[in-house]
């Protein structure tokens, strides 16, 4: 097999119009389903529920627990057996009737369960519409970056369908009994991503016989370059876990003290409105950058962000300050997943052989959105029960010393990630023929 430093060969021209609209539509709806419930999963449960701090954190690990065996069976559905499009479809439209039923449930044992069986399907197919868009795109270098742009617009609608017509003007305890609008806005768009995932474009498994696909990709972490993006993937996962388990919360604790109702979706956009400056450039940042530095950039961003986020309750500080400082930090969220996260999935379907892109495509999110994330889900929860007195309402966090804890991850990520991870080298054409 060709080294990983000497796998980046050239692409194709361009796709047509007509494929990108699909894959574009495709990914809007991707990341409808996910927007519509993940910017205020941990305040819903913990404000509407009453989930305890660590019972929080345990909720969202069971957001990403199910996919830990994704690369060994989802993936090897999709480059042996089935056709992308299809396993998706089963996955979105089982996955929407869950978030239904799961939106109805007030105990936190059916609420974790069903969190955990919905995560079984849901997070796979992210990087199957990845990988799926990666097999047709003749210029993915140019064409993905603006193709997952449009999950960024889908990720972002949500809020302003939710907080400016939903939910619009409540506060209190009637705002946290209509909470779970956004739930069954997420199941209904899950069950009809899954039948328009039918419409895609056919996308069998390639058909090649090799090595049974895993151990192909296991086989990869010899490399040094892939084994050290896993390792800083890992981690840093579970410094994003940090934000998705306590932005909502922290987010209330900001506007409880202006006086203010239902913003931590809005407000929470910010970062996915940067995002979209940030995908739309991708593209031309790592021709001109290189992958090392573009991605040493996003992990610079998630350091940065929880340095913020601390500075926020460190000092007396204004509201307005405040809320500003907590808005900035969440704008990095930008560099934090386009120059890291979606410039590793960039990264890894160079390498991967043609065959086994499928399982490449999981077993690498499964790092990111799922060992990853079940880790960061538990350390969370432990790091802010450690911080925090009293539940619900009524806590009171160290919010200064949770944040810190985040940013001493972050800050191994950059270092191993500086030292460790070389550039790849692009083949001449001679070679790539």
């Amino acid at each position: 097999m060709t080294a990983i430093s000497e796998t980046i060969a050239p692409r194709r021209a361009g796709s047509s119009p007509e494929l990108l609209t699909r894959l574009s539509v495709m990914m809007f709806l991707q990341y409808f389903v996910q927007g519509a419930y993940l910017p205020i999963a941990s305040v819903y449960v913990e404000r509407s529920l009453g989930f305890t701090p660590l019972q929080v954190g345990v909720f969202i690990s069971a957001l990403a627990v199910g996919p830990i065996l994704a690369p060994f069976i989802v993936g090897q559905l999709v480059d042996r057996l089935f056709a992308t499009e299809r396993v998706m479809a089963a996955c979105h439209v089982v996955g929407g009737l869950l978030m239904l039923w799961l939106s109805t449930q007030t105990r936190v044992g059916p609420v974790i369960v069903l969190g955990t069986i919905y995560s079984i399907l849901y997070v796979p197919t992210m990087m199957l519409t990845n990988a799926l868009a990666f097999r047709h795109l003749r210029d993915s270098d140019m064409e993905f970056p603006w193709i997952r742009l449009f999950g960024t617009l889908g990720y972002i609608v949500p809020a302003y369908l939710i907080e400016f017509w939903w939910i619009r003007g409540l506060q209190g305890v009637e705002l946290d009994r209509a909470r779970a609008v956004a739930l069954v806005l997420s199941g209904l768009v899950g069950i009809g991503m899954g039948l328009y995932c039918l419409t895609l474009p056919r996308t069998p498994p390639v058909g090649q016989r090799r090595d049974y696909a895993p151990g192909i990709v296991l086989s990869l972490l010899a490399k040094q370059d892939f084994l050290v993006l896993v390792v800083v993937s890992f981690l840093i996962a579970i410094s994003h876990q940090f934000v998705i388990a306590w932005y909502s919360p922290f987010l209330r604790t900001i506007l409880d003290s202006g006086g203010w109702g239902a913003w931590e979706q809005t407000i929470s956009s910010v970062g996915q409105v940067c995002e979209l400056a940030v995908l739309a450039l991708l593209g031309l940042a790592i021709k001109r950058f290189g992958f090392k530095r573009t991605m040493l950039l996003g992990a610079c961003a998630y350091l940065l962000r929880c340095l913020l986020f601390a500075v926020v309750f460190l000092v007396d500080l204004p509201f307005a300050t405040r809320l500003a400082l907590a808005a900035a930090g969440q704008a990095l969220h930008g560099f934090c997943f386009g120059c890291f996260m979606a410039a590793g999935y960039m990264y890894v379907d160079k390498v991967a052989p043609p065959d086994v892109r499928g399982s490449m495509q999981t077993f690498y999110g499964v790092f990111v959105l799922s060992l990853g994330f079940f880790v960061g889900g538990f350390v969370s929860g432990v790091v802010g029960d450690l911080f925090t007195e009293g539940t619900g309402a009524a806590a009171v966090r160290d919010w200064p010393d949770i944040w810190f804890s985040c940013a001493a991850i972050c800050a191994v990520c950059v270092v191993l990630f500086a030292v460790f991870f070389r550039e790849p080298v692009r083949r001449s054409d001679a070679d790539a023929q």
